[in-house]
């Protein structure tokens, strides 16, 4: 408890240092930026608060009819109400979402919505669809739910300890509480039964927070439902209290070992899925594999400059995602993609890339500077031709080239979250949108007689309910025509060459296989191309007529494949006689009655943390501390305050008193903060010897991060800082200003034992000086690079180039020793106001996980990797002296989360000799 304690003071404490100290010369991170400022509003329901901005309010005001509606489903299936407001903040874009600063976690694509349980919030974004926007606030309301009744059942127990649900019964009831099955969801099951990485209840923490352990909990609920009875949830929380493991809990409640009931549910699984092997292809039999390794989709075809046909598509094999082009001889990398630092994602999995008709251009999409961008490539030269953004325009997805190539078409939502297709022109810039309205027409494709744009939308009655249909929008009359009908997913049209035909992907036989609509001005005929076990999707019709691309799923992966394409075949099935609109739907609204009122936001602070602790120590005494957290619902406004005290054998109480009150302002791109604070303590010279001292003084700072790589700290403060003795020689009892600015940059890909791939630096300049003599105690200028180049897959070198150097009467000093920096010799044991440091570090892995049963249970290891290391520096003031140097080998173990063990064995070598015996050094976290 003691080393916590400490260890938290050291934190507080580094917070409103303004010095140029470890902390902020290693504060790499990624940024979470906010490129918009929103006048956020209030809307007060029955149980909810809902947070808003202007744009939103069509989508606020249905909100808050679908929500309470929501609350009185779970309000039964829960047997339970939640008493508290639960604050619910939404956006229209998940561009907008990314910016949150509820949670400080950067928010993948994938991420569709959350529940944080320090307030309770629930916070998601628009993606397009209303249908699946309804269904996350529900998945996240099953939370919200969750998380009350059961901290509920155990407080009326009298169990202080909260007992969470395993992540799998939490997303898996979640998910099953809140949507129907799906052909998704069905695809990701099957293909994993078949090949082999079905995992059993026991096993699935192995595949935490991914959308197979999202579907397989779905499951595990479903056949608990059916095989128990639909009760059977009310009835685990009420015996939540009874045991402390989810295992027990099941006995008690079920009557049978969780084993015993795995084994029911996987057998029930294998008689559901393994009957359609009999009337269904495997991918990697039926069609041509065109790529193999890594993460491939969205294919299209490019003529090239001999007259045949290449194809390109988004490639990502080692974390980063990029547009490779393929033939025959093989793949090259023809757009870095988002190795450029200026694009943060392609958005592979819901855009598709524009070849130009004449095979000369690439359109595609690519998110910079808290917007989407459409980007036009050259594809000869390698140069970017276009670069466009739109100021009513947020996200935008899938464009397509019109014949003459000056044009396209793309799918976009505006500020207020509704997706529609917009026409531009890329010579002029100028933007027209073809619809405006709440529906999510999406995936737009250009005939090549330009006659047709043909794209997937909700905008029929079965649309209501998430499905989607194809439609064609006639460029000459401006009109509607409801192509494809029925309740499935019909998605991705691609026209071809007679652009009479269009072939697209769609669940209509509960796998997602590829058809082809075939209409001509008085009726249309549809036909079933294929019949694969897995899933196709995203098909593209060749030139010639003759086959297509496609991206297929099989071994929990994406790979791009050909196959012929045979329009020989009947087609039997005719969709209907003639062409006519669809009906529309609405969404619900309070309308301008406003049955529920709206309010400002108004940035009220509530409290996140408040604790205390106390440790005692055998040299500094006693000590203890509270702390307090708090913060607005947006988390844009946050202020700490911290009061520790130690009771040390040569202070009273006054004199041993801490105090630090920091405020932190995020709701701008420029982010704010001062503090004050009163600190009396021991701390550490640089020989290790300790003096005490006091500080008494305040700081502001500001931080601007110009993208999620790239950002500029700056810090002032104004410090009163007494020592009780002499400290190195000289008295120190003045006001002293320091202040510092640095820059920093961090576009690495990391493993959970550190970076892989990418590029790390930070330079620096920093300076105190006395007020009341304007004498400079030491100006510092510091720089550190690093440098990941992957070798291989899991193999990679790893470099860091570190230079320190202080000038003035009282100069900053710099130690070097031990794991962090030069390994082989004791921590800290070299000293000075210069200082040089290189690391060099091959690393590869050992074992990808280590897993160890025992007869009291399991122990489950992350990434075992090696590494052969070499390292060499100095520290100094006066002459430099020798070159010290080590070299040997190391391992390092992912203990989950931030636990890292690592161990390194060296010997240490001045160039002329080396040593004979090896040193070891033991360290617990990332790898540099």
């Amino acid at each position: 408890m003691g080393g916590t304690w400490r260890m938290f003071k050291n934190i507080s404490l580094v917070l409103v240092w303004a010095s140029v100290s470890y902390g902020q010369i290693l504060g790499f991170g990624k940024n979470k930026v906010q490129y918009d400022e929103f006048e956020w509003k209030k809307i007060e329901t029955t149980h909810f608060d809902l947070f808003f901005f202007p744009e939103e309010e069509e989508l606020a005001s249905h909100t808050a009819i679908i929500v309470e509606r929501q609350f009185r489903d779970l309000e039964r299936k829960f047997v339970h109400t939640v008493r508290r407001r639960i604050p619910l903040v939404i956006y229209s874009s998940h561009i907008y979402f990314e910016q949150t600063n509820i949670i400080p976690n950067l928010l993948p694509e994938g991420v569709a919505g959350f529940t944080e349980y320090l307030k309770g919030r629930v916070a998601l974004p628009l993606s397009g669809s209303i249908p699946e926007y309804e269904r996350v606030l529900h998945h996240e309301l099953v939370h919200v739910f969750m998380f009350d009744r059961i901290a509920r059942i155990l407080e009326r127990h009298g169990v202080l300890d909260f007992r969470p649900a395993p992540l799998w019964f939490s997303e898996g009831l979640a998910e099953y509480w809140s949507s129907r099955q799906s052909a998704l969801g069905d695809m990701i099951l099957r293909d994993a039964l078949f090949s082999q990485r079905f995992l059993s209840i026991s096993q699935i923490y192995q595949i935490n927070g991914t959308f197979q352990m999202y579907k397989q909990g779905e499951s595990i609920c479903r056949f608990m439902a059916y095989e128990y009875g639909e009760d059977i949830f009310e009835q685990f929380f009420l015996n939540w209290w009874r045991a402390e493991t989810f295992n027990e809990v099941f006995s008690l409640t079920t009557g049978e070992t969780i084993e015993s009931f795995n084994e029911k549910w996987i057998f029930r699984e294998r008689k559901r899925y393994f009957p359609a092997i009999s009337s269904r292809d495997l991918l990697s039999q039926s069609a041509k594999a065109l790529t193999h390794d890594g993460f491939n989709i969205k294919p299209a075809w490019m003529l090239n400059n001999q007259g045949s046909h290449d194809y390109v598509y988004f490639k990502n094999r080692q974390g980063y995602t990029q547009i490779a082009r393929g033939d025959d001889k093989g793949h090259e990398i023809i757009v870095e993609g988002e190795r450029l630092t200026a694009i943060e994602s392609l958005h592979p999995l819901t855009s598709k890339l524009a070849v130009s008709f004449d095979g000369h251009l690439i359109a595609f999409v690519g998110k910079s500077r808290g917007r989407d961008h459409l980007y036009i490539w050259d594809i000869e030269s390698k140069k970017l031709l276009h670069d466009l953004y739109f100021d009513e325009v947020v996200a935008i997805s899938s464009p397509s080239f019109s014949p003459n190539d000056n044009i396209l078409v793309f799918s976009g939502a505006g500020k207020n979250g509704f997706t529609d297709l917009y026409l531009v022109d890329t010579k002029i810039g100028s933007l027209t949108p073809l619809m405006q309205d709440v529906y999510h027409d999406r995936e737009p494709d250009w005939s090549p007689d330009g006659n047709f744009i043909a794209f997937s939308s909700d905008r029929f009655p079965q649309g209501r309910l998430g499905k989607y249909n194809i439609f064609l929008y006639s460029l000459e009359d401006k009109q509607f025509t409801h192509l494809t009908k029925g309740g499935f997913l019909d998605q991705q049209p691609d026209f071809g060459p007679d652009s009479r035909s269009i072939i697209f992907s769609s669940d209509r036989d509960s796998v997602f296989n590829i058809y082809v609509v075939r209409f001509n001005d008085e009726e249309a005929y549809i036909n079933q191309l294929t019949r694969f076990l897995t899933g196709a999707f995203d098909p593209v019709w060749s030139p010639n007529g003759h086959e297509f691309l496609f991206s297929g799923y099989q071994g929990g992966n994406f790979q791009i494949y050909r196959s012929d394409l045979d329009l020989s075949q009947k087609y039997d099935v005719q969709f209907f006689t003639s062409l006519e609109d669809s009906l529309p739907w609405t969404v619900e609204s309070s309308g301008g009655n406003r049955r529920f009122a709206q309010r400002p936001y108004n940035s009220k602070m509530e409290l996140d943390v408040a604790q205390s602790q106390i440790s005692q120590d055998p040299e500094f005494g006693t000590s203890g501390g509270l702390q307090f957290l708090l913060s607005d619902v947006l988390g844009n406004d946050r202020y700490s305050f911290v009061l520790s005290h130690i009771s040390g054998n040569q202070s009273g109480f006054t004199n041993g008193l801490n105090l630090t009150l920091t405020r932190l302002h995020l709701g701008q791109q420029r982010n704010w903060s001062w503090g004050i604070f009163r600190l009396n303590d021991r701390f550490s010279s640089k020989f290790g010897k300790f003096v005490r001292e006091e500080r008494i003084g305040g700081f502001v700072g500001v931080n601007y991060p110009f993208s999620r790589h790239n950002r500029l700290d700056s810090r002032m403060s104004l410090r009163h800082a007494q020592i009780d003795q002499k400290f190195e020689g000289r008295e120190l009892d003045g006001w002293l200003i320091n202040n510092f600015i640095s820059y920093r940059h961090d576009s690495s890909i990391w493993i959970p034992t550190g970076p892989i791939e990418g590029i790390r630096y930070n330079v620096g300049l920093s300076q105190t000086v006395d007020l009341k003599s304007s004498r400079r105690f030491n100006f510092s200028a510091y720089g550190d690079y690093r440098h990941y180049i992957r070798l291989g897959k899991r193999w990679n070198w790893a470099m860091r180039y570190m230079a320190r150097r202080s000038f003035g009467d009282v100069p900053e000093y710099f130690s070097l020793g031990g794991s962090w920096t030069l390994r082989g010799y004791p921590w800290r044991s070299i000293w000075g106001s210069k200082m040089l440091l290189v690391n060099q570090e091959l690393r590869f892995p050992f074992i990808d996980r280590l897993h160890i049963g025992l007869p009291f249970g399991n122990i489950d290891f992350g990434q075992f990797r090696g590494a052969l290391l070499f390292d060499v520096g100095n520290a100094w003031t006066d002459s430099f002296g020798d070159w010290r140097g080590a070299f040997g080998a190391g391992s390092r173990l992912a203990l989950g989360g931030a636990f890292v063990f690592r161990l390194d064995a060296t010997r240490r070598t001045n160039f002329k000799s080396v040593q004979s015996n090896t040193n070891w050094d033991f360290f617990f976290g990332w790898d540099f």
